[in-house]
């Protein structure tokens, strides 16, 4: 063997070596550009769903307090039913807000939106019979009941 094949040997060997570290360089970057491109979109994910709770839970509270009027209305002054019937429509109001605001919200199934529609269909119905007499105020207790369970839930999180 020459020196001539000898070199070119080495020199063969060399850009087999270079094309080989080329493709490992490409590579690490191609990783370092996903990892870059998928992190902030997971933390992204993270503050929406963070961003979601937080709405759910002052919507759940507004609610809570929107109940506690209602239900101190009828302890102070059942008879005034004009009253009685504003705190109802105002409570039916802070209801709508918490369906919405809470649709998205990472709850567990049980106290999820739609697997409480028997008790927003419950408050339609004695929020119309208080327009004509005392409601029972079932549904006050079972709703403050619910809320406690969603602010639970939540929180935990």
């Amino acid at each position: 063997m020459t020196d001539e094949e000898g070199e070119a040997t080495t020199g063969t060997k060399w850009k087999s070596l270079l094309e080989n570290l080329n493709f490992v360089i490409a590579l690490i970057g191609l990783v370092i550009a996903l990892v870059a491109f998928w992190i902030p979109i997971r933390m992204d994910r993270q503050a929406q769903e963070r961003e979601r709770s937080r709405t759910c839970v002052e919507a759940v509270i507004d609610l809570r307090a929107s109940l506690k009027t209602i239900e101190a209305g009828y302890a102070t002054d059942p008879d005034q039913r004009s009253d009685r019937t504003a705190d109802w429509n105002a409570g039916k109001v802070e209801v709508e807000r918490t369906q919405v605001s809470c649709l998205d919200a990472p709850l567990s199934s049980a106290n999820s939106i739609e697997e409480s529609d028997a008790l927003w269909e419950q408050y339609d119905t004695e929020r119309n019979t208080a327009q004509e007499g005392i409601p029972p105020l079932d549904v006050i207790r079972a709703l403050r009941t619910w809320t406690l369970a969603v602010i639970s839930d939540l929180t935990r999180r």
